[in-house]
């Protein structure tokens, strides 16, 4: 079993284009110069101060006040880096225009972070990521031990039971991939049909995997966000993201010093959140145990009444002079067919890959779901949806893939996800936050989603698709369904890829 140290490096960064034609036609030049030449060359291109983002920021800072045209004003603050880094720091932290700091924009390569602290990275929204999949790859038993186990001296029962996790995915992954194969004659044919299949049986495997198991991603951000992203992480109660937040910073600073200030978990940052919950606390007679028992899986908790007339206004509004009070009371006074009849009309030129229109962002739907770490893992991914979460809790059971249960595996899975409540707890009674590392994929945490109708559409369309993960796809189908019970006209489109054409000549 091995463990990778937390790495962030910085893969790049935009860089003014001007100056990279500069450089070039410098080089040219002096390709055939004299030594001097050359290594007066070569130490320019190695100034850092000169290949920076930071140009961007203070250029475009400029466009609202300064007349001449945009290309101008940023080939001025090419010429003199350190006077841009003093505009950025006087407009960005001065004056409080912190925008201008998003058109500096970076690449990270982050390795060796858990799972459970990729969930608190990803919360930020504006940012794109790309991540190790634990269904395409094997995994090999790498993991994080979190600092919070050392000091509390359960890093050795710790560092079993995660080996013991480790080892039962291994003995899963080969018992389910002949069983898949067998099931699949067609497919185990080929190689595209063999590597498949290998990948079903990792995603299934996989459920038993612990929270601790290590990931990597590359993610791109701009430098508001990730200034954002880092006072977040090192408000963090779990000591990594603390860690995480720190090794961000150390890799962008120096490139970057004028756009980036300000990393350090405020009192609002770090005390808000408890507050509120000790606030509920001394004013509520509810306790952890009164919590019921038995929770649904999903639950429409909110939604925009008379949705279906409230989304045909909104997509009339545009087409009219009607000011919106008068249109919906017009619409609402329409027949059922003729409210369908305006709001299947925006379907008619609509193809598989096209978004619903953006009138449907004024339906919002909330939805209260328990899920499996797997599948949240993928529902976080919907960053246009407002989701809120509590913490992971084994009280609300786990996820036990089909496959597991088809190989008569369920009992050693059940044994192996309960194993881990023991050492849970023990790590719950000294650091609660740092508890569920041990838990595993299947573990289910409660989430608030709230989102509007076009983002639920494009849920439907990737995650209801045949191609898709189970999980997230039983999930999607039922928020769909759901949805239809209260939004019967708006959401006759809402489905997958794969059955949008025999969808659509339904309606």
């Amino acid at each position: 079993m091995s463990k990778t140290k937390m790495k962030v490096i910085l893969s790049g960064f935009n860089v003014d284009v001007e100056r990279l034609f500069e450089y070039k036609s410098a080089a040219l030049r002096i390709k055939s110069g004299s030594g001097e030449e050359i290594s007066d060359f070569l130490d320019r291109f190695g100034a850092s101060e000169e290949l920076t983002p930071e140009t961007f920021s203070a250029a475009y800072a400029r466009i609202s006040r300064d007349p001449r045209p945009v290309n101008e004003i940023r080939l001025d603050a090419l010429k003199e880096v350190e006077t841009s880094r003093r505009s950025n720091e006087s407009i960005i932290f001065g004056m409080g225009h912190s925008s201008v700091a998003e058109h500096a924009v970076f690449n990270l390569d982050i390795i060796g972070i858990s799972r459970l602290v990729t969930e608190e990275l990803q919360r930020t929204r504006l940012a794109s990521y790309t991540e190790k999949s634990q269904r395409y790859i094997t995994l090999t038993d790498d993991h994080v031990i979190p600092k919070e186990m050392v000091e509390a001296g359960l890093e050795t029962p710790f560092r079993n039971a995660v080996e013991s996790l480790n080892g039962t995915y291994h003995t899963f992954y080969e018992a389910l991939l002949p069983m898949i194969h067998k099931k699949h004659p067609d497919l185990a044919k080929d190689k595209r049909g063999k590597v498949t299949l290998d990948g079903w049986a990792k995603e299934d495997a996989r459920y038993i995997v612990p929270l601790a198991t290590q990931t990597q991603m590359g993610m791109t951000a701009n430098a508001r966000v990730l200034e954002m992203t880092m006072r977040r992480l090192s408000a963090s109660g779990l000591n990594e993201a603390r860690e995480l937040s720190k090794t961000i910073y150390d890799a962008l600073y120096p490139h970057a010093p004028s756009v980036i200030k300000y990393a350090k978990g405020t009192d609002y940052d770090t005390k808000t959140r408890e507050l509120i919950g000790k606030s509920f606390t001394k004013n509520s007679q509810t306790s952890r145990s009164d919590k019921g028992i038995e929770d649904t899986p999903l639950k429409l908790a909110d939604y925009t009444k008379d949705g279906d007339a409230r989304l045909a206004a909104a997509l009339v509004f545009p087409q009219t002079d009607l000011d919106y009070e008068t249109l919906l009371n017009s619409i609402k006074g329409m027949e059922k067919d003729k409210i369908e009849e305006i709001v299947k009309s925006s379907f008619k030129y609509m193809e598989s890959y096209d978004r619903a229109l953006r009138e449907f962002e004024t339906i919002g739907l909330t939805f209260e779901a328990v899920v499996s770490s797997s599948c949240f893992a993928q529902l976080k991914r919907h960053r246009m949806a407002t989701i809120t979460r509590q913490e992971y809790d084994p009280d609300l059971g786990v996820e036990v893939p089909e496959t597991i249960v088809e190989a008569g595996l369920k009992d050693d899975f059940m044994r192996a996800a309960e194993g881990t409540r023991d050492i849970y707890e023990k790590i719950r009674g000294v650091s609660p936050q740092a508890a569920p590392y041990i838990l595993t994929n299947a573990h289910r945490l409660r989430a608030l989603i709230s989102l509007n109708l076009r983002e639920l559409y494009h849920i439907a369309r990737i995650r209801m698709d045949r191609t898709a993960q189970w999980d997230i796809r039983n999930l999607s189908a039922e928020m769909v369904r759901l949805a239809g019970e209260v939004l019967p006209i708006g959401t006759a489109l809402a489905c997958s890829k794969d059955t949008f054409e025999e969808t659509k000549k339904g309606l």
